[in-house]
């Protein structure tokens, strides 16, 4: 990370203690942001979300390609942004100020709710993809009839069975 952070701030922060030690602002609301994120999802890569996992690679290649003309972002730089929406309303604040007490009383940072509403979205993200069916187009089964002859109906072919059946000598019964 400390690279990223030092890539990405053009040389200004030379690690994330650095970065968050100063109060959030607009030049580097973005770049917290995006920082957090980043952990946010490492962290869930561990417990095997493979949602977490496409959305770290595609963040990783948002942000390397970010300045370029033309360039789409992918999902995974929505947890960025919001991270950085989340962030933005501290703006004058340390991400190590008190946000306020969870439900267990214990008081908790800035930087650990903007973690715990990442972690929140993440969650709902994994639950939806859980719940969607991709198809694989890869297995030519798995493709739609032609819809030229979908209202058409097949005529069996029954020759192979009589041809066994005569083989076989059965009686009618």
């Amino acid at each position: 990370m400390e690279m990223l952070v030092t890539k990405f701030s053009n040389g200004k922060y030379r690690n994330e203690g650095e970065l968050f030690s100063e109060p959030i602002s607009d030049e580097n609301v973005k770049l917290m942001g995006e920082m957090i994120a980043l952990q946010s999802l490492r962290t869930a890569k561990k417990f095997d979300w493979q949602v977490a996992d496409r959305y770290y690679i595609g963040l990783i290649k948002d942000l390397h390609h970010m300045g370029e003309v033309d360039y789409i972002v992918s999902d995974g730089y929505d947890i960025a942004q919001t991270a950085i929406c989340f962030l933005y309303q501290f703006k004058g604040k340390k991400v190590s100020d008190i946000y306020g007490k969870d439900r267990r009383g214990i008081e908790i940072t800035i930087k650990l709710a903007c973690y715990r509403e990442l972690d929140g979205i993440l969650r709902r993200y994994r639950r939806n993809a859980h719940k969607t069916d991709e198809i694989d187009f890869t297995d030519y089964k798995a493709l739609p009839m032609d819809p030229v002859n979908y209202y058409e109906y097949e005529q069996t072919d029954y020759t192979k069975y009589d041809e066994l059946v005569e083989t076989l000598r059965l009686t009618e019964l």
